[in-house]
């Protein structure tokens, strides 16, 4: 939404700057009129930063109220995901053309959507990215990532 937000009032300033050339009007008010287009477009794009930074932050909180819970179902739900989805695909890669090359049938793999192969790639890259900095902020030292501007780890 807030990227729908930006993608629109771009188009919006850039013809509200036509018409400002348009008007038989002083340079200095020309120039200081696209100066307010420009302030409003800003704006427009540190609201959309400040929603994906607010929406980043409640999905944070909620990853953390799962694993802060006693259930245990709760607390492995995401794990369970990828052993599920990892189990299917070795299921179609390697037990299937084993069982076909040994009986000469052919059998059909199990489908999986795109959109559950999507999510289960960046939940693998989640954690693989997590474990890494742990890895690194095990280290002796200055033992940081820096993530957007954002230092993840420890500073000994």
């Amino acid at each position: 939404m807030a990227t729908a937000l930006v993608n629109l009032a771009a188009p919006l300033a850039e013809a509200a700057k036509g018409l400002i050339e348009e008007f038989h009007s002083s340079p200095e008010q020309k120039a200081d009129q696209l100066a307010k287009i420009a302030a409003a477009q800003a704006q427009v794009e540190q609201a959309a930063n400040d929603y994906n930074a607010k929406l980043n932050d409640i999905a944070g909180q909620n990853i953390r109220a799962d694993d802060a819970t006693g259930d245990k179902f709760t607390q492995h739900a995401r794990p369970w995901f990828m052993y599920l989805v990892e189990l299917v695909m070795a299921f179609n890669y390697i037990v299937i053309p084993t069982i076909q090359a040994a009986t000469g049938k052919a059998l059909a793999p199990m489908v999986l959507p795109t959109d559950l192969l999507t999510l289960f790639g960046v939940c693998i890259t989640g954690y693989v990215f997590n474990r890494t900095a742990e890895k690194i902020s095990a280290l002796p030292g200055d033992s940081q990532i820096n993530v957007l501007g954002v230092k993840v780890g420890n500073k000994s």
